[in-house]
C-alpha cells in the first residue's frame, strides 16, 4: 500500500466512524417519549429515523456532485452537518419538532458520508483489496457505533439530552478528513482507462440493469428491516420490563457489534455459504424476529439483535461490492448515491410502514413490527433462493 493510499485509508476510517451518528439517540427513544407524552409515539421514534429522509436527498445530490467535487470538500460538508445538527439540541430542545429538524441536518450529513465512502474506496482500491476494505469499513462503522450507542445509553441515565453530547465526536472526524481525505474527485480522466475493469460489452450493457436494481432493492429491505430495532428495541425492553436506557444501549450494541464480526469475516462467510449468502442473511433476520416474538429474556434479546444485525451486515457488505463490478467507475458514485438514498428511504419508511401493518393486523406496534420483519425476511429468503439470484449475478457479471 502506498503512503498516499495509507493516508486515504485514515480518512476513510474517520468518515466511517461518523457515518452511523444518525442513530446515536436510539437508546433515548423511550425517555424522549416520556418527556413529550402528548406527542405521537411514531413521531418521537422518527427522531431516530427521519434523518434518513434528508440522507435520501444528500445521497442523490452528492452521488452526482462527486464527479466534479473533491472527496475532501464533500467529507468536510458531511462532518459539519453532523456536528451542527447533533449539537444544536443541547441549546434548543423544547419540542419534538425541533429535535426532528436537527435530526434532518444530521441525516443530510450522514447521507453524504455513506455516498462518499464506497466511491472513495473504489477510487483508490481494486479487486480483493476493495472487497476486504468494504468489509473493514463496515466493521469500523458499526464497531464504533456499538461503543457510541452503549455510551449513549449510559449518558441517557442522567437525562436523554445528555445523549447529544456524543456529537462532539464529529469534530475530530472533521479535522482528520481535512488533512487525510484526497482533494480529487471520483473519476480522474487520465487514469480512467487504466482502472476500468476489462469487462465485456455484454456485461456492461443494458442486461445489467436488473441485477443493479435487485442489489439496490436488497439493500433497501435490509435497512428497512433492521430499522425496526432502532425504532422499537428501547420500547420493547421498556414494555416487557427488561431494563432501561442502559439495557437498550447494550442490546443495540449487540446489533451493531454483529457488523464487526461480519465485516472482518465476510470473505470466509461467502466461501461457506457461496451462492446462498444473501438468502442466508435474510434467514438470520427472520430467526432474530422470531426470537423477539417468542421470548422475553434480555440475553435472548441481545442474541436476537445480533442475528438481525448479522443478516443486514452480510447484505450491506455484499451489495456494494456487487455493484462495483456491475457499474462503470464513472457511474459508480451516482449508483451508490441511489443505493444510499434507497437504504435511507428504507430506514425512514420503516416506522410508518410497520405502524400501518400493525394497525391493519390488529397488533400492538411492537409485536406488529417484529411480525412484519419475520414475514418479509422469510419471503425474501425464499424468493432469492428460488430464482438463484446471487449465483446468476456472480456467474454472468462478476469477473472471477
Amino acid at each position: 500500500m502506498t503512503r498516499r493510499n495509507l493516508g486515504v485509508l485514515v480518512g476513510i476510517m474517520a468518515l466511517a466512524i461518523m457515518s452511523r451518528f444518525d442513530s446515536i439517540i436510539s437508546p433515548s427513544v423511550a425517555a424522549i417519549q416520556a418527556s413529550f407524552p402528548r406527542a405521537d409515539p411514531s413521531t418521537v421514534e422518527s427522531v431516530v429515523s427521519i434523518g434518513s429522509s434528508a440522507a435520501i436527498v444528500s445521497a442523490l445530490l452528492f452521488g452526482q456532485l462527486l464527479t466534479r467535487m473533491s472527496f475532501r470538500t464533500a467529507a468536510c460538508i458531511s462532518c459539519l452537518c453532523v456536528a451542527l445538527g447533533g449539537l444544536m439540541p443541547l441549546l434548543v430542545h423544547s419540542s419534538v419538532s425541533q429535535l426532528l429538524l436537527f435530526a434532518l441536518v444530521v441525516g443530510f450529513g450522514v447521507g453524504i458520508a455513506t455516498t462518499v465512502l464506497p466511491s472513495l474506496s473504489a477510487r483508490f482500491f481494486r479487486g480483493k483489496q476493495l472487497a476486504a476494505l468494504m468489509g473493514l469499513v463496515l466493521a469500523v462503522q458499526d464497531g464504533s457505533s456499538m461503543l457510541v450507542l452503549a455510551l449513549g445509553g449510559v449518558l441517557a441515565k442522567g437525562g436523554w439530552l445528555h445523549n447529544y453530547w456524543l456529537y462532539f465526536l464529529a469534530l475530530p472526524a472533521l479535522v482528520l478528513v481535512i488533512f487525510m481525505a484526497p482533494g480529487v474527485g471520483a473519476v480522474e480522466e487520465e487514469s480512467e482507462k487504466a482502472t476500468e475493469p476489462q469487462t465485456s460489452p455484454l456485461r456492461k450493457g443494458r442486461q445489467c440493469w436488473w441485477a443493479t436494481i435487485a442489489c439496490i432493492l436488497i439493500g433497501f429491505l435490509s435497512i428497512f428491516l433492521v430499522a425496526v430495532l432502532y425504532n422499537k428495541l428501547a420500547v420493547y425492553i421498556a414494555k416487557y420490563g427488561l431494563g432501561g436506557t442502559t439495557a437498550a444501549g447494550v442490546a443495540l450494541m449487540f446489533n451493531t457489534g454483529s457488523s464487526v464480526v461480519i465485516g472482518l469475516s465476510i470473505n470466509g462467510i461467502k466461501r461457506v455459504c457461496r451462492q446462498w449468502t444473501i438468502p442466508v442473511a435474510f434467514l438470520l433476520m427472520a430467526l432474530g424476529a422470531l426470537l423477539f416474538l417468542t421470548t422475553r429474556s434480555f440475553p435472548l434479546v441481545c442474541l436476537s439483535a445480533f442475528l438481525v444485525g448479522s443478516g443486514s451486515a452480510i447484505n450491506m457488505a455484499t451489495c456494494p461490492f456487487l455493484l462495483s463490478n456491475l457499474t462503470p467507475h464513472r457511474r459508480y458514485p451516482l449508483v451508490m448515491g441511489v443505493f444510499s438514498a434507497t437504504t435511507s428511504l428504507g430506514f425512514t419508511a420503516s416506522t410508518w410502514a410497520f405502524k400501518a401493518f400493525s394497525s391493519a393486523s390488529g397488533l400492538d406496534p411492537v409485536t406488529g413490527s417484529f411480525m412484519g420483519m419475520l414475514i418479509i425476511a422469510l419471503l425474501a429468503a425464499v424468493i432469492l433462493s428460488l430464482v438463484r439470484f446471487q449465483s446468476c449475478v456472480e456467474s454472468r457479471f462478476i469477473e472471477q
